[in-house]
């Protein structure tokens, strides 16, 4: 009855994930019983690609450089400009380094749609439940990035988990602890960290 049409094959879309990445992604996405442990884990995740991260964004300041028709490789302040984007870049705060990440990696669109189409009231805010946020994140921000104000929520929130007793930046705002009604109230914050993680997963896969 079909003879006529052609054969329809399926693909699904491949995707190569180191074993590291992986164990992190699918353990956060388990620990439902630890808002925290879940996550940091995802957190984990967006580490393992900080150097790439940082690497492309130097590669990429470096070639705009060299195509710089002013560019004179006799010039030593020509040279001195190159210089300062790899210095720069290997002396990067891990804060920075979430930042150029979003930047590189997650699309923004995605990132807008996240915010506008879910129903997340004023829990992105400084009214919000979670202790230490100094920020609204606010999409309609046209002096700071949306990733920006991500990444420093999403840095602020990490820094309460891990180093909340040690860092004196943070000595004033307590330690996030599981099983704590602040704890339960992180989940909107996870969700948003696992979107960050997939979107940088997909996107190290489109770019490698």
């Amino acid at each position: 009855m079909n003879a006529d049409l052609p054969e329809r094959i399926v693909r699904f879309p491949e995707i190569k994930v180191e074993s590291e990445v992986s164990v992190l992604f699918r353990f956060a996405g388990s620990a439902t019983g630890n808002p925290p442990l879940a996550f940091l884990s995802y957190y984990q995740v967006l580490e393992n690609f900080f150097p790439v991260a940082g690497r492309r964004s130097a590669l990429r300041k470096i070639e705009l450089e060299l195509t710089d028709p002013r560019f004179d490789r006799r010039s030593d302040k020509c040279l001195m400009r190159l210089l300062d984007v790899g210095e720069n870049a290997a002396a990067a705060s891990e804060a920075s380094h979430l930042k150029i990440l979003l930047e590189e990696f997650v699309r923004k669109d995605v990132l807008e749609s996240f915010f506008s189409e879910n129903p997340w009231g004023k829990h992105f805010t400084k009214q919000g439940p979670i202790k230490g946020i100094t920020e609204n994140i606010n999409p309609e921000n046209k002096q700071t990035p949306l990733a920006h104000q991500v990444a420093e929520r999403v840095y602020r929130i990490r820094n309460r988990i891990v180093h909340a007793k040690d860092d004196p930046k943070y000595q004033n705002t307590p330690a996030l602890l599981p099983q704590s009604d602040e704890a339960e109230a992180l989940w909107p914050d996870i969700d948003l960290v696992r979107l960050l993680a997939c979107e940088v997963i997909l996107s190290a896969q489109v770019r490698s």
